[in-house]
C-alpha cells in the first residue's frame, strides 16, 4: 500500500504528492543538488547523481514523492513500507524514509521537519509505532539532526554497504 495516492496540502502553500513517471529528472536534480551540497562539506554521503532506474523503481512502486511549493519542486523523499536489507525482517511495522533531500533555495524554513512530521502523521493513521531512517554513520551534523527531530540511534549494521546509522522514532497517536 502506498504512503500517498494524491496531493495533500503540507503547510501554507505547499503540497506533497507521489512522484509520476515523467519526474524521474525533477527527483534526480534535487537529490544531486544536495549530494553536491554534502560534498562541498567534505561529506560523501551520496553519488554525484543516482542512477534513473533507481528513482524510476521508487516512483513505480509509489514510494517517491516530491514536495512543491506554488508547483516548484521544493523536496523529495522516499518513503517504503519495509527496509529488510538493513533492518531485517522481525520489525514492527513503520515507515522508512529515504533520499530525503531539501532545494538550498528552501533550506531554513524547517520544511524538513515538517516532512518528517507529516511521515510520522501517516504512521500514527495507520497505528504504526516508528518512522525510520538510516543515515551515514559519519554524518555527525546529519545525525544531530534527526536527534532533534525525535529519532533515537538503534544501530550501526556492520552488514550495511557503506557506513550506515539506523534511527527510529517513535509516532504517538497524537500526530
Amino acid at each position: 500500500m502506498v504512503v500517498l495516492s494524491h496531493p495533500e496540502p503540507l503547510f501554507g502553500d505547499v503540497l506533497i504528492r507521489p512522484a509520476q513517471p515523467g519526474d524521474e529528472d525533477i527527483v534526480l536534480d534535487l537529490l544531486a543538488e544536495a549530494a553536491a551540497w554534502l560534498r562541498g562539506r567534505g561529506i560523501a554521503q551520496w553519488p554525484p547523481r543516482f542512477s534513473t532506474s533507481s528513482v524510476r523503481g521508487q516512483i513505480a512502486a509509489g514510494e517517491a514523492l516530491l514536495v512543491e511549493d506554488v508547483q516548484c519542486p521544493v523536496a523529495t523523499l522516499a518513503i517504503a513500507e519495509d527496509d529488510r536489507q538493513l533492518w531485517g525482517a522481525d520489525t514492527e511495522p513503520a515507515f522508512y524514509i529515504s533520499r530525503l533531500a531539501v532545494a538550498r533555495r528552501a533550506s531554513g524554513a524547517n520544511l524538513g521537519s515538517c516532512i518528517i512530521d507529516w511521515v510520522a502523521g501517516k504512521a500514527a493513521e495507520r497505528d504504526w509505532q516508528y518512522v525510520r531512517l538510516a543515515t551515514a554513520s559519519n554524518n555527525q551534523a546529519l545525525q544531530r539532526y534527526y536527534e532533534r527531530a525525535g529519532f533515537q540511534h538503534v544501530a550501526d549494521p556492520p552488514h550495511a554497504r557503506w557506513p550506515t546509522s539506523l534511527y527510529q522514532r517513535k509516532v504517538s497517536s497524537a500526530q
